[in-house]
């Protein structure tokens, strides 16, 4: 019930009080694994802008590696973990120096949070086997973080930014408490 609260009040946050922004896609390297994201931003003033972000990653085993199996002639990857994270992020970018830089680029500042759904894949070496019996876990998580929007003369927008993921689960979801972790990523955007 909880976390029903907290997703309702972080999606109704994103969508008050805001006018013009961006939307866009991108994607994301860090210490857990990669992944594609989805964000769409609402300006609320000079200096701050509403968001949402929502993500699909893929996290990486700590032995993950790729050999050659000498029976089949092909590589395989062994060590692997089958888990998928599915942050739905609300929050907001802060630009501390709008209007101040004579630029093409602005700097902000990030906060997120929101629900998080884990899938645990079974360990299988079938797709649907793996993916037929996973189950998801939900919590809720977070995110800060820095990064540049460099503005284009086409309305398009790249932000480039880094920071921590805070992934808590509620248990264990393969071996781990939590998957959290520094992330870079980089998104393209434009007007809506």
């Amino acid at each position: 019930m909880k976390i029903k609260i907290i997703a309702a009040f972080v999606l109704l946050q994103t969508f008050l009080f805001a006018s013009e922004g961006y939307k866009g896609f991108g994607l994301q390297v860090g210490e857990q694994g990669t992944g594609v994201f989805f964000h769409q931003t609402w300006r609320s003033s000079d200096k701050l802008q509403w968001l949402f972000h929502g993500k699909i990653f893929d996290v990486k085993g700590d032995e993950q590696m790729m050999i050659y199996d000498y029976y089949t002639g092909r590589y395989r990857s062994v060590g692997d973990k089958y888990v998928f994270i599915v942050p739905l992020f609300g929050g907001g970018k802060y630009f501390p120096f709008a209007n101040q830089i004579a630029n093409n680029f602005a700097p902000f500042v990030t906060g997120q949070l929101g629900p998080v759904l884990t899938i645990d894949g079974a360990e299988s070496n079938t797709f649907s086997t793996r993916w037929g019996k996973s189950k998801g876990i939900w919590s809720v998580g977070g995110y800060a973080g820095v990064g540049v929007d460099f503005l284009m003369a086409n309305g398009m927008m790249v932000s480039v930014g880094a920071g921590m993921d805070i992934l808590p689960m509620n248990g264990i979801v393969d071996g781990e408490k939590h998957y959290n972790g520094a992330i870079i990523h980089v998104g393209f955007n434009w007007l809506r």
